[in-house]
């Protein structure tokens, strides 16, 4: 099955705990970057290009998804309606109503396809009508990214893109022929009969048929073929990553672009929209390595039948030959061995050197090359200026006192790993405001007031963030939440689904609402800045701020533009800085500052 979901009565590693193939590649490529991008949680600059690939395989999967018997060729791209999902984001094995394909009518035999030549031709102007809303979407997505770089309209070659998505029709056309010529009659016959898999192939339709709908008399025809050989791929209206398959031992996952199951084959298919001519199409071959591993090991290790990788750029598609049982075998220890050393425990820095592995050379269609690549690991690694394998030769601040400008004595920095994030505290509840942002008043005494914002009903353990008839004057804790005060000076915690509410004893042990820290002063050497920008009721924002970095640590710190001051737009990548007077925000297990108007920025100088 291309999806195994974790038992969680097992599953003690949890979603955001296992290894994956690209932490394994990037680990391969440098130690050090693995640490940046996984452990300090740096983010590269988002160009066009990546959200490109995104767009051309949605567009690729959702005209997979259709049916010619259903849908004409100049339809609009949503006809269908969105898949009915359960509380997860999976397609819903419980909905008994009418699924999407369910609500169309069968068009009249004289409006299919009647050949491979008009079959070809349908699917190729489906997947332009959904490659242009699905690049659009994108492109929104593109720029509301707070890293974005690069320029959409001159980075994107729409021309490109519709050639590479109907490369990958093309290329799925092989498959539909070759499924109409050789499958055999017991297969067909089983279709016929509402035959479908466990996790069928999206196809608009549910899990189970009593008899297919688009069954015909006699032999297969090329219409049949065309739903028979349809692929698995995770249905494009499921929430993502919702659809991996995750090892039985829970500590390691992936996902298919694309598994072809017709014919009693087993094809694993990773799409990429690139010539594949790039270090990276090294990695690809690695990823369906592991990919084929996890097949084995999540099917009583039953052996893929075939890996490919279709370059779409390149119009080409790259054989990857399937590794033994021996090999795999191999691999699974490799990777089990990496998740200890990598995800069982955090490493420290000085676990992960900056160690680049050579670089790699391909041609177009990922055929190795023996020319020299012109740039080595380190001269196109997006971190050099802040790494000790780069360019940095300095040392990043760790904390420390600094005589500020226009201050008499000296301003003390807290080092980023020993920012108390989260805190506990206990108060009286003052008034509970029920509605769509359900908020609580505690007080302590008449003295000290605190407002609690519940922004989530689940705690991370199971159970609710907050107990039920909470009632005026009951005494409770507030715990591990986010703490602030706002820049009317007012206290705020916000209860998110690591932090909770508990009920407490008349005699339990209380915690001033005065007791946590709500500011910082923090230095460090900037990674890289991030702006958002957007439109409300009251007129256009701008958000921005930067990644900040010490010898231990990282913080992401955001603000409203006018808190910045002048000093931020004479800000570059590399340069130390001092900031005052930020508080912490966060959701989950990410934590970031808060400029306010009271903060201030200082760049140092040698």
């Amino acid at each position: 099955m291309p999806v195994r979901l974790p038992d969680p009565e097992r599953d003690f590693i949890g979603q955001y705990n296992r290894l994956s193939a690209s932490q394994v590649n990037t680990w391969k490529a440098c130690p050090r970057l693995w640490y940046y991008e996984k452990v300090r949680r740096f983010v590269m600059p988002q160009i066009p290009i990546l959200f490109v690939g995104r767009a051309v395989e949605e567009a690729i999967c959702k005209t997979l998804k259709e049916t010619p018997t259903l849908i004409v060729s100049t339809a609009p791209e949503d006809i269908y309606a969105p898949t009915p999902l359960d509380d997860d984001g999976r397609p819903d094995r419980d909905f008994a109503q009418k699924w999407p394909a369910e609500q169309l009518l069968t068009l009249p035999e004289s409006k299919w396809p009647n050949d491979k030549n008009s079959l070809l031709e349908w699917a190729n102007r489906r997947v332009i009508s959904h490659l242009t809303a699905s690049l659009e979407t994108m492109r929104i997505e593109w720029a509301k990214h707070d890293r974005k770089a690069g320029d959409w309209e001159l980075d994107v070659d729409i021309e490109r893109c519709e050639r590479m998505a109907k490369n990958g029709i093309r290329m799925h056309m092989d498959e539909v022929n070759a499924c109409f010529e050789s499958i055999s009659k017991e297969e067909f016959e089983a279709w016929r009969a509402g035959g479908r898999h466990h996790w069928p192939a999206p196809d608009g339709r549910g899990y189970s048929l009593d008899g297919h709908p688009l069954a015909q008399k006699g032999p297969i025809t090329l219409i049949e073929a065309w739903e028979i050989a349809r692929p698995w791929f995770v249905d494009p209206d499921a929430k993502p990553f919702m659809m991996n398959a995750v090892h039985p031992e829970h500590w390691f996952q992936g996902e298919y672009d694309l598994v072809y199951r017709w014919g009693g084959q087993n094809k694993i298919v990773d799409i990429k929209a690139s010539l594949g001519n790039s270090d990276r199409s090294g990695d690809y071959v690695e990823q369906l390595r592991m990919y084929a591993y996890l097949w084995w090991s999540t099917h009583d290790k039953e052996l893929v039948d075939s890996l490919e990788i279709w370059y779409l750029a390149a119009d080409s598609i790259k054989i990857v030959q399937v590794p033994s049982a021996e090999e795999l075998e191999s691999i699974g220890d490799e990777l089990q061995s990496l998740w200890s050393e990598l995800r069982e425990e955090t490493p420290s820095i000085e676990g992960c050197p900056p160690n680049p592995a050579p670089m790699r050379s391909f041609g177009p269609g990922g055929v190795p090359s023996d020319e020299t690549p012109e740039k080595s690991r380190c001269g196109r690694c997006d971190w050099s200026h802040i790494c000790p394998g780069g360019e940095f030769t300095d040392e990043h601040p760790n904390g420390g006192s600094f005589h500020l400008p226009g201050s008499v004595t000296e301003t003390e920095a807290t080092p980023l790993n020993g920012i108390k994030t989260r805190h506990t505290v206990t108060g009286r509840v003052h008034a509970v405001i029920n509605g769509k942002h359900p908020r609580i008043t505690i007080a302590e005494g008449n003295s000290a007031f605190a407002d609690v914002q519940i922004k989530a009903s689940e705690y991370k353990d199971d159970g609710p963030t907050v107990p039920e008839d909470l009632k005026k004057g009951e005494l409770v804790c507030v715990e591990n939440a986010f703490f602030q005060i706002n820049y009317k000076g007012a206290l705020i915690l916000k209860v998110d689904p690591f932090a909770r509410i508990l009920r407490l004893q008349e005699g339990d042990e209380e915690i001033s609402l005065n007791s946590p820290r709500a500011r910082w002063n923090v230095t460090g050497t900037v990674v890289y800045r991030t702006e958002k920008r957007g439109v409300s009721a009251r007129g256009d924002w701008c958000r921005k701020g930067l990644m900040l970095m010490d010898e231990f640590g990282s913080l992401k710190i955001e603000g409203w533009q006018a808190d910045w001051g002048s000093q931020y737009d004479m800000l570059s990548p590399g340069d130390k800085v001092f900031i005052t007077n930020i508080g912490i925000d966060g959701w989950a297990a990410l934590t970031r500052g808060e400029m306010y108007r009271a903060s201030r920025l200082h760049i140092l100088h040698d």
